[in-house]
C-alpha cells in the first residue's frame, strides 16, 4: 500500500490573476489537503472516499477526478494499467477557493507517476495536471495544480518551456485562510469577471505584479506588501462576497497587512507579519465569517513541499 498527499493553493495571490499561486501548511502540523492510497491491484479499478468533506462529493464515485485523471493518465503514457484498489481522503471542501479540484487531480496524477515509476517527466506531469484541471474549471490554468505539484509560491510562465517558476517569500509571514463553510462555483466566478480590461487597468495589473514580484527578490517587504492590489477579479467577485470590505477593514484594525480572495473564494487569506497578528486574525474570522458546521480556518505558512509520499510499503520513505 501506499499513501500519497497533496496540499492546498491559494491561486491568483490578489496580485497575479491566473499566473501567481501558493501551497500553504498549517503551523500545527494538520495536513491541509487531500490524501490518496493505493492499496491494492486488482482486476477493476474501484475508489471510496472517505473525509471531513466527504459529503460535498457526490455518492457515486464512478465521475470522480480521481478515476478520470487515471484514465488519462494511462492514455498519456500510451498502455493500458492494471486495475487499482484506491480510496481518497478529501479533506478540502469543494468550491472553496482552495484548490480541491486541483488538489484531488495533483495527489491522483502524482500518485500514479510515481507507483508506476515515473514514466512522465515532472514537466509532462504537470501538463496532464493542468489539462484535468481545466475540464473542471472551463480553462487551462496552472495557477492552482502548480502550487500543489511543486509547492512554495509559484509564477506561471506562459510560453516557457519551464511553465512556471518558484519565487522567494518572507519566511516570517503568516497566511491565515478563512472558508466560511458556503460554495462557490470556479465557473460563476470566472463568468463575473469582464472578459476584456481597458488599458489602464492592464498597465495596473501589469505593474502591480511586477512591482511585487521585483519586491520579492529585492527582499522589500514594504514595497511587496504595497503591491497586493487586486485590480482584475476583486472588484468582480466582491459582489459575490459582499462580506469582505468589512473582514477587511477590522482585520486592518487589528494590524494585518493584506486581506484578499483565496482563488475564486469564498475563502479569503489575511497575510499576517506576526504570530500574534495571525492568531487574533483567526479568532476573527472563526467568529465572524464561519456560517455553518463545515467552516473552517487555519493559520499557515507557505509550504515547502508540494506532493509527496507519505507512506510506501515497496519502498523507505524519508
Amino acid at each position: 500500500m501506499a499513501t500519497y498527499f497533496a496540499p492546498a493553493s491559494t491561486g491568483n495571490f490578489s496580485v497575479g490573476f491566473d499566473l501567481l499561486g501558493a501551497a500553504f501548511t498549517p503551523i500545527d502540523g494538520a495536513l491541509l489537503g487531500d490524501q490518496l492510497e493505493i492499496r491494492a491491484e486488482q482486476a477493476n479499478t474501484t475508489l471510496t472516499i472517505s473525509g471531513r468533506y466527504r459529503h460535498q462529493l457526490p455518492d457515486e464515485t464512478s465521475d470522480n477526478l480521481v478515476l478520470r485523471c487515471y484514465q488519462l493518465f494511462q492514455q498519456r503514457i500510451g498502455r493500458s494499467l492494471p486495475g487499482l484498489e484506491l480510496h481518497l481522503h478529501k479533506a478540502l471542501p469543494v468550491g472553496s477557493g482552495l484548490g480541491s479540484s486541483a488538489c484531488s487531480i495533483v495527489v491522483a496524477c502524482y500518485a500514479f507517476n510515481h507507483y508506476f515509476g515515473q514514466p512522465l517527466s515532472q514537466q509532462a506531469l504537470l501538463q496532464l495536471m493542468a489539462e484535468a484541471e481545466g475540464g473542471v474549471s472551463g480553462s487551462v490554468h496552472y495557477d492552482n495544480v502548480a502550487p500543489s505539484y511543486l509547492g512554495g509560491l509559484q509564477l506561471m510562465v506562459p510560453g516557457s518551456d519551464a511553465l512556471c517558476r518558484t519565487l522567494p517569500w518572507f519566511d516570517h509571514w503568516r497566511v491565515v485562510l478563512s472558508y466560511p463553510g458556503t460554495v462557490l462555483s470556479t465557473k460563476a466566478a470566472r463568468a463575473a469577471i469582464p472578459a476584456q480590461l481597458d488599458l489602464t487597468t492592464s498597465i495596473q495589473f501589469a505593474a502591480g505584479l511586477s512591482r511585487f514580484v521585483s519586491a520579492l527578490y529585492a527582499e522589500d517587504e514594504a514595497d511587496a506588501l504595497a503591491a497586493l492590489q487586486d485590480v482584475v477579479a476583486e472588484p468582480a467577485r466582491t459582489l459575490l462576497m459582499p462580506e469582505l470590505p468589512v473582514i477587511r477593514q477590522a482585520l486592518a484594525e487589528l494590524g494585518v497587512a493584506h486581506v484578499g480572495i483565496s482563488g475564486a473564494g469564498p475563502t479569503v487569506f489575511a497575510l499576517c507579519q506576526t504570530d500574534a497578528q495571525a492568531a487574533a486574525a483567526a479568532q476573527y474570522l472563526v467568529s465572524h465569517y464561519g456560517k455553518n458546521q463545515d467552516a473552517m480556518t487555519h493559520i499557515c505558512r507557505l509550504s515547502p513541499n508540494g506532493a509527496q509520499v507519505l507512506k510506501d510499503e515497496n519502498h523507505a520513505v524519508s
